[in-house]
């Protein structure tokens, strides 16, 4: 038999058979070696790929890279004891005598690992590579040494999938090594023949069943295997590093169809795409996004990036950083299957983002025991607190959608609204869970308690309670007689308080004065908030009151609403910058800052409260708007109701 460790010289006799650059045997030089074995002898075959090779190709430049190759041929020339050749770029094959024991093999193996990161070469570049290696142990040559290197090739892909910078040896059982295999190979065409499809899985706010948003998921439309679901490949691609690629498929495929919406109900509906912590270390990253954001007309601020929780374990200020410009040019940045990785709560101090996404997993587990859902609740208030939208992954059940809304959070993703859809059963969605209002709720009690869209209405809690005269000569107005704490009241649904902000408009006619009589009343999981006509001497009051501290007292004061008059009193609420503000007649009475978010709305006391006798006099046209109003908006709105003709509220004096 021929001896393995034999290597071809390099002279014109075999040049044919020779690597022109590291003088080992090429692909020819191997199978002219394999053909010129002894038939029904034993070998051992081992496949080695340099790990992240292209990478330094691609960044130092292809010569850097011949230097690279070269010193690691001859490392492995140094510790292979057998035949040993280069058949590619990056690849190497070498041929042992089937009389080693495997200890003797796994020896080589792990000699190569540890001086791969030894030789003598840049260190910046070698921190970028390591080995792959694949073997495959006592196979006869009697069969084609194709069938060998298929087996050995497998091998050092499942290195590879493993983690790189590893060996690992054929197992005959192994089908996912064959599976990952042809996926890799036909991956790339896939990208170009359009296989990899958009599915939307709908973000949905629990409480309105309104749509919220959508995040695109992958599908791959095999023309053999039919569809394949994103576990079957994107692990595979996410250690290869072609999710880079599909990432940036997927989001101008996104920007494609969004640009398609145009004029359409679902237009500007907020869509997420995944991003792999790969462009995050890119400093063009930003520019591509927001060229291919122009290219279709799309405002970045409808394009939500998602990172995983995971990719700030390593390197978080370099990515935080990253993420601090994406939002500066105007994109939503959120962090995927929180709760998934090490410790969370550490980095969200620093993280920039507008959304975390709870994890379905964190929510599943963490649901089932009292402290797990403590631990929930307190981190969707930090979040909120930190001024970041939460979305809660995995809901599958009207008990988690329950629970969840009473921690305070409001937008869901999960199966128990709808899985991730097809484009077409996506538009069908949307149309469905989108309406053309403002999210404002109009209670003009012009004789019903209904809201003037008819989809929410009031109820009487009580006795005594008429309709009166209102503020327009053909408008009537509730009239309140009064009573115990919390009766004769009218109760509003609390689903017409749906988000953190929200201004409320009120018109009150108190007929005597009752201090701290409440004449609407908001309660909510953390706190409450109140319309007070008569605080104490001389002053009306909004009052906000936060349970989690001792002293969480924060009073709006302004002046009394006198007896038999109208006034339209106004409150205003902005939860990111917790500023409260309240309005008399069209003007600004006070400001408050530093105000704490009151989440999740459980009832809402039209004409009294809980605490102290209800209010005596008349309310009509409460509107409750489920956002921050500013001083323009109330101004124009004041005058709206004062300039019309059928106005008879009075004479309205200034405040200020």
């Amino acid at each position: 038999m021929k001896h393995l460790h034999t290597e071809p010289a390099r002279n014109t006799q075999n040049l044919a058979e020779c690597d022109y650059l590291t003088g080992l045997a090429n692909r020819r030089g191997l199978y002219d070696y394999y053909d010129a074995l002894e038939r029904d002898s034993i070998i051992h075959a081992m496949f080695i790929d340099i790990d992240n090779f292209k990478r330094v190709n691609d960044i130092y430049g292809h010569s850097m890279g011949d230097k690279l190759l070269i010193c690691i041929s001859d490392l492995i020339r140094s510790f292979a004891k057998g035949f040993t050749s280069r058949i590619g770029g990056d690849e190497y094959v070498v041929l042992l005598d089937g009389c080693m024991e495997e200890d003797e093999v796994r020896s080589i193996a792990e000699a190569l690992l540890e001086n791969m990161e030894n030789i003598d070469f840049r260190k910046d570049i070698l921190s970028l590579v390591s080995l792959s290696i694949g073997i495959v142990m006592r196979q006869n040559t009697s069969q084609m040494l194709d069938n060998i290197l298929s087996k050995c090739d497998g091998a050092m892909y499942q290195a590879k999938y493993n983690g790189k910078n590893r060996y690992t040896f054929y197992k005959e059982y192994d089908k996912t090594i064959e599976i990952n295999r042809n996926i890799e190979l036909e991956m790339e065409d896939a990208l170009k023949n359009g296989e990899f499809e958009i599915y939307f899985q709908p973000k949905v706010n629990m409480v309105t069943s309104e749509l919220y948003g959508a995040e695109a998921l992958s599908r791959w439309n095999h023309p053999a295997d039919g569809l394949r679901l994103p576990a079957v490949y994107i692990p595979l691609f996410e250690k290869n590093g072609f999710i880079s690629k599909l990432d940036m498929y997927m989001y101008r495929e996104v920007c494609r169809l969004k640009a398609s919406w145009k004029g359409k109900k679902y237009e500007h509906t907020p869509i997420s795409v995944n991003m792999s912590r790969l462009h995050l270390y890119n400093k063009q990253f930003p520019d591509t996004l927001e060229a291919i954001a122009k290219e279709y007309g799309i405002p970045a601020n409808e394009l939500e990036i998602e990172i995983t929780e995971s990719t700030f374990i390593k390197d978080s200020a370099v990515l935080i950083k990253m993420v601090d410009i994406l939002r500066s040019r105007g994109f939503l940045v959120s962090i995927d299957d929180f709760g998934s990785g090490f410790s969370a709560l550490n980095l969200l101090k620093d993280l920039p983002v507008d959304t975390i996404k709870i994890d379905k997993e964190f929510l599943q587990v963490s649901s089932n025991t009292s402290r797990g859902k403590k631990v929930i609740r307190n981190v969707i208030a930090m979040c909120r607190d930190l001024k970041m939208d939460v979305v809660t992954e995995g809901i599958e059940t009207k008990d988690q959608v329950n629970f969840i809304t009473r921690c305070g959070c409001q937008i869901a993703q999960g199966f128990y609204y709808a899985k991730p859809l097809p484009l077409e059963e996506f538009v069908v969605f949307a149309e469905l869970h989108l309406t053309d209002t403002l999210n404002n709720y109009t209670f003009r009690l012009n004789g019903n308690l209904k809201s003037e869209d008819g989809s929410m209405e009031g109820k009487i809690s009580g006795e005594g309670l008429e309709y009166r005269q209102g503020i327009f000569s053909d408008s009537k107005s509730m009239h309140f007689p009064g009573g115990r704490v919390e009766k004769n009241t009218v109760h509003i649904p609390p689903e017409t308080i749906v988000n953190d902000s929200f201004t409320i408009s009120l018109w009150i006619n108190p007929e005597e004065t009752h201090f701290w009589s409440a004449a609407l009343y908001v309660k909510f999981e953390s706190g409450f908030c109140g319309i007070i006509p008569t605080a104490w001497e001389g002053h009306s009051d909004f009052r906000i009151r936060d349970s989690k501290e001792v002293n969480g007292w924060y009073d709006l004061s302004a002046l009394q609403l006198t007896i038999d008059t109208w006034w339209h009193f106004v409150i205003s609420y902005n939860a990111k910058t917790e500023t409260a503000i309240a309005f008399i007649n069209g003007e600004v009475v006070a400001i408050l800052e530093n105000v704490p978010t009151n989440r999740y709305v459980k009832w809402i006391i039209l004409g009294g409260d809980v605490f102290q006798p209800s209010f005596i006099g008349r309310l009509c046209e409460l509107v409750i708007y489920n956002e921050a109003k500013d001083y323009d908006f109330v101004r124009e709105l004041h005058r709206s109701y004062i300039e019309n003709k059928k106005f008879i509220g009075g004479p309205l004096k200034a405040v200020l």
